[in-house]
């Protein structure tokens, strides 16, 4: 087989016409290969598709390779090395290019107000990464890998709405990062004001129960700052009780005709001793009697989601225990600031409260 090479000028064009000599078997019926240097250097080896050879207009075609090797031949030159070191850049592995992420989310119209859940899909044949991380709403989304997904949650706080973009960098391996933007609407929510009649001692608490109050706002607060690596629950969540919703979320309150707070929980029915149960796998964090909360339970789902139970009568796990979806954590009841018996069902995501109901609506996948 004869190589023609057309050089139009550099003094590297002899290691360049060397690569095509080098790896003229890599061209096939009907291929070109052609590379580019800074110098303006290109050198094109056709093979026609019948095996002949191409026609070439070179001025200066070199048509010998044993001829091409004598003339290299010089004591400043090492043929032998160079065809070892273009042997050698040839068997380097080729840099993929970053595939776009595909992403989704459920509820796929999402409220204000409400936890979203996020799902980025491995492009087929795209780089994997070894980290995702996100920012919606100025709150961080974290997201665990899950088989071929990356599965992450977002708080969208009370009062925001209308257009947001989450904002994704994808970490790989090698140090390199990726950076990707995906457009969401938000829907506008209208909040209810529901004015209650508690004792004095909780719409107004007296100085003896301060420190009370702030210690147990430090406990919780240390709890939900922080974001555990790996995502506990397995499959969808489910509602602790029947989902019989005495009091929406976000609901403003006015106790003993002062406005004080909004609503932090969905409440639902549930007499005295009726059965509460985790709204998903996760990690008793923290459990005890609050000021405010009665007797309550924190779950830790992993990824700055938590789940919380209040106004227990009773609780029946203790700190550190694992529990399943569905299983039997307390009994409804009427301890801390209530008109009467009930379960408070709360939700925080990297720290910001949303509604627990959002959660039903959410899709996730099971390992």
């Amino acid at each position: 087989m004869t190589w023609h090479a057309r050089v139009f000028s550099s003094p590297n064009v002899l290691l360049v016409a060397l690569f095509a000599l080098v790896f003229g078997s890599c061209a096939t019926s009907g291929q070109t290969m052609e590379e580019e240097g800074g110098g303006g250097v290109a050198v094109v080896a056709t093979v026609a598709a019948d095996g002949r050879e191409a026609e070439s207009d070179a001025t200066d075609p070199v048509a010998d390779v044993g001829a091409l090797r004598d003339s290299a031949a010089t004591p400043e030159f090492d043929f032998d090395s160079l065809v070892a070191v273009i042997r050698s850049e040839a068997t380097e592995p080729r840099r993929r290019s970053v595939l776009p992420f595909g992403v989704t989310w459920t509820p796929t119209a999402p409220i204000e107000g409400s936890a979203i859940a996020f799902h980025v899909l491995q492009p087929r044949g795209g780089l994997k990464p070894e980290a995702v991380v996100g920012r919606l709403a100025d709150g961080v989304v974290r997201f665990g890998r899950m088989d071929q997904k990356w599965l992450g949650f977002a708080a969208v706080p009370i009062d925001m709405h209308g257009p947001l973009r989450l904002e994704l960098e994808f970490r790989f391996g090698d140090g390199s990062v990726h950076r990707q933007e995906v457009d969401l609407e938000v829907v506008a929510r209208t909040w209810d004001e529901t004015s209650l009649s508690v004792a004095p001692k909780y719409s107004s608490p007296p100085l003896e129960v301060q420190d009370r109050i702030a210690r147990d706002r430090r406990k919780i607060r240390a709890v939900l700052d922080h974001a555990s690596p790996e995502w506990l629950l397995e499959g969808p969540f489910e509602s602790p009780r029947p989902f019989d919703v005495t009091a929406e979320f976000g609901q403003k309150r006015v106790f003993n005709g002062e406005l004080q707070s909004r609503h932090t929980g969905l409440d639902l029915r549930g007499q005295v001793g009726k059965p509460v149960h985790a709204a998903g796998r996760g990690r008793v964090i923290l459990a005890g009697d609050f000021y405010y909360s009665g007797n309550g339970v924190f779950l830790d789902h992993g990824l700055g989601v938590y789940t919380g139970y209040f106004h227990l009568s009773e609780i029946l796990v203790a700190e550190g225990n694992l529990v399943e979806t569905g299983e039997l954590i307390g009994r409804a009841g009427a301890t801390g600031r209530v008109t009467g018996p009930h379960l408070h069902w709360s939700l925080w995501v990297d720290g910001t409260g949303q509604d627990a109901g959002s959660l039903l609506d959410m899709e996730i996948p099971i390992p």
